[in-house]
């Protein structure tokens, strides 16, 4: 058998036999797992993003602003009660094995960073538990690994073009070298992707996307190499989550505005002020050694570099004063905000000064994110009788800078343009994370019965350095204790089996907590940590697959937002430095059920369906201070034992219906979610304790696919023709998408795109 790691650089075919596929539903592991397959991918435009291939299977959510996926700011992930959003990032991604470096939105980045669809041949998604080589510092509620396609046996070009709702385009070429020096094939692709925000018209905003791919497979006598490379640069509007009652007003307005006006206090909403700019490129080599017919040993080295902007349009400009009164230019000191100048560009800090004459002025913020990774994974694997012995170790060095600079705008009257010069820097700190895994695991087959017995542990270094405020180093450790894991397979008969699994996850202390306390108010914050339990079966007859899970979950040390950064008539707070405060906030605790089928009803029709169930609750009271109705301040409690999680959907059930036969193909399908509570935390209504409420309403949404595909015979140019038309949300259903805490997303309305591949 293949080494693990070895499954990232397959094809799907190849890839499913490598991780030991028993059906479509899972591979032969004692924790659940399930696997995307190419409906996943008819059935989703080109244009959007990869992260929604994972949608309909069991135990996920995704949501997203756009209708295209194409803003990384309101893109949320939900499994199992964990989540990924701007506040928490609870469930692991990998990239063929490599991990991503986090999903946050200040420095991360998810799949659709490093990934076209096309060149995506599956997603695992290993529910609860993941690989225990999985290398991620986020993996508390399991791991998503995007593995992306081989090349092509035989030289030849591929080019995919697609137009479609909301100005959308799309350009793809894709060119494969066939084999080469005997033992290598590669190929690279460029793609061009452009659409506006799905809301308003004119100047709503847009995403603008170059992304480049290389891969190339190295085939020697005891020997496989693998490269890749891909570059990925992104400009992202952004769209602004709103409240429960925002949305049962205007349920297709996110409060941006699409007009420049020439009034900072409106304009401070304009959607193309709203923006995101990332570039990332990742690279990796991956040599994979037979040492003897028994032994192999597989090393990774990889490299990520990535830089960005987040962008604001505060109504006004800062005066920002050392101790002793001196303007000065940079530094986090206190300010006074300002909204006027006078004739001779002299700041106006006086409120009640005469206004004649007087200049508006504003400012665009920006905060600037640069990274440096690089990391060595290695895998050894050794065949011993009924053992399977695995060992290896994961390294990464990761530094990152955030600065945060304040530009003033030319003209306000005119348009955000800016001066190139910041008046004020108001922050640059540097972050150093050092990772250190190793990992020991013994797969042990006795007859129909295979049994897994491991353990991994972690050593996370985090350190701070503030370049502008002179204060000092901060550093915190966050290592891991042991954390065991234990499975069982047992092979039923020939179609089923059981399996049951055990294991602990962890998250690392972020180094985003130490953008506002010093390491010394951290002495009692612990890392999270998250024990998973899985009892299932799986299924595989000739026309009918079929994998159902029990999970049990108990989640301790939650690190979690208390603070939200807004002003209290719920506009941005430009000046916050952090995106909130955070703490130890007591436990979680999850339980339900996930299940899947695939029903190949005839030679023509397949049927597919997933079901969730889940429940997920507050394991303890977490108590805080605020103001009561009478305006004195109270101790309440802030989050309560017994109430549901926010913005965890409680029920989903996705089916669809496909067709194929000769060179046609259709699909329809249908995926729906209960309500659930949007917000958890205390609140007063009518005098009352409340704790959770705004309730999102259940919803379906249909999406349908028609396409035909064809080879062309003879010495034609063009040797084959695909055309694929992808309609979502078919009935223009308005709904919350995600969201959480009083700030939730506007679903997209209806879309549609179309896309004519041609190959040569």
């Amino acid at each position: 058998m293949q080494p693990q790691l070895a499954v990232a650089e397959e094809s799907v075919a190849a890839a499913e036999a490598a991780i030991e596929v028993m059906t479509v539903t899972g591979k032969k592991v004692a924790y659940a797992n399930n696997v995307t397959d190419e409906t996943a991918k008819l059935a989703k435009s080109p244009v959007g993003n990869v992260m929604d291939l994972i949608n309909n299977l069991p135990g996920v959510s995704v949501s997203q602003g756009d209708a295209f996926g194409a803003d990384d700011y309101t893109t949320i992930v939900s499994m199992r009660g964990f989540v990924i959003d701007r506040a928490d990032q609870q469930l692991g991604i990998t990239i063929d094995g490599i991990p991503n470096g986090g999903s946050a939105y200040a420095g991360g980045s998810k799949a659709n960073r490093y990934l076209d669809t096309e060149n995506t041949a599956l997603v695992e998604v290993g529910q609860g538990a993941a690989d225990i080589a999985s290398a991620s510092l986020d993996a508390l509620g399991g791991t998503l690994n995007f593995i992306s396609a081989n090349p092509e046996a035989e030289r030849g070009v591929q080019y995919g073009f697609t137009r479609g709702s909301f100005n959308a385009r799309r350009d793809f070429i894709r060119f494969d070298s066939g084999q080469v020096f005997g033992n290598t094939t590669a190929y690279a692709s460029m793609s061009d992707t452009f659409n506006n925000r799905w809301i308003g018209t004119g100047s709503n905003g847009y995403s603008d996307r170059l992304h480049f791919e290389a891969k190339s497979v190295t085939e020697l006598e005891h020997t496989k190499i693998t490269a890749r490379l891909s570059y990925d640069d992104t400009d992202e509007d952004n769209y602004q989550p709103v409240s429960l009652a925002h949305f049962d007003k205007t349920p297709r307005w996110d409060g941006l505005t699409n007009v420049w006006t020439g009034d900072p206090d409106i304009d401070q909403n304009f959607a193309e002020a709203w923006s995101t700019l990332r570039e990332n490129t990742l690279g990796y080599v991956k040599a994979e050694f037979t040492l003897q017919d028994n032994l192999s040993l597989t090393v990774t080295p990889y490299i990520h570099l990535q830089s960005g902007r987040g962008d604001w349009l505060p109504p006004y400009q800062h005066y920002v004063a050392d101790a002793n009164g001196n303007r000065v230019t940079k530094g986090n000191l206190k300010s006074i905000a300002y909204k006027y100048v006078d004739q001779q560009g002299r700041p106006i800090l006086d409120p009640k000064a005469d206004l004649t004459g007087a200049k508006r002025v504003s400012s665009y913020r920006h905060t600037h994110y640069d990274k440096t990774r690089y990391g060595t994974m290695a895998d050894l694997q050794w065949e011993l009788d009924s053992h399977q012995i695995r060992s290896g170790l994961w390294l990464e060095q990761q530094d990152r800078n955030q600065l945060r600079d304040w530009h003033a705008v030319a003209d306000s009257k005119v348009y955000h343009y800016y001066d190139e010069k910041p008046y004020w820097v108001q922050l640059d700190d540097d972050y150093s994370n050092n990772v250190m895994k190793f990992y020991l695991q013994d797969k042990i087959t006795l007859d129909d019965l295979q049994i897994t017995v491991g353990v991994q542990q972690y050593f996370v270094d985090v350190e701070r350095k503030d370049l502008l405020n002179t204060l000092g180093q901060d550093k915190i450790d966050s290592d891991s204790k042991l954390l065991p894991s234990l499975g069982l397979v047992y092979q039923l008969s020939e179609r089923v089996e059981l399996f049951s699994g055990y294991s602990q996850n962890f998250k690392a202390i972020s180094d985003k907590v130490l953008e506002k306390k010093k390491a010394s108010q951290l002495a009692d914050l612990e890392p999270e940590t998250a024990d998973n339990l899985d009892i299932g079966l799986r299924y595989a007859g000739d026309t009918f697959d079929l994998s159902a899970t029990l999970y049990k979950v108990k989640f301790d040390d939650r690190i979690a937002l208390l603070t939200y950064q807004t002003n209290p008539d719920g506009t941005p707070n430009y000046d916050a430095v952090g995106d909130s405060d955070y703490d130890n906030i007591g436990g979680v605790d999850s339980s339900g059920f996930e299940g899947s089928f695939d029903w190949r009803i005839t030679e023509q029709f397949n049927l597919a369906a997933s079901l969730t169930l889940n429940d997920s609750t507050y394991s303890d009271n977490v108590l805080g201070v605020k103001n009561n109705p009478a305006g004195k301040k109270v101790e309440v409690i802030e989050y309560k034992s017994g109430q549901e999680i926010a913005g965890i959907p409680k029920q989903m059930l996705s089916l669809s219906l496909n067709y194929q036969q000769d060179d046609y193909r259709a699909g329809v399908g249908a995926k729906y979610q209960g309500d659930y509570f949007g917000a958890a935390k205390h609140s007063y209504v009518a005098n009352q304790d409340v704790w959770n409420k705004d309730k999102i309403e259940s919803h379906t949404l249909w999406n349908a696919y028609l396409g035909y595909s064809k080879v062309l015979s003879g010495q034609q140019l063009v040797n084959s023709l695909d055309i694929n038309f992808v309609l979502n949300n078919l009935t223009d259903e308005e709904h919350i998408s995600g969201g959480s805490e009083g700030a939730y997303l506007l679903g997209a309305g209806r879309s549609a795109s179309v896309t004519v591949s041609l190959g040569f």
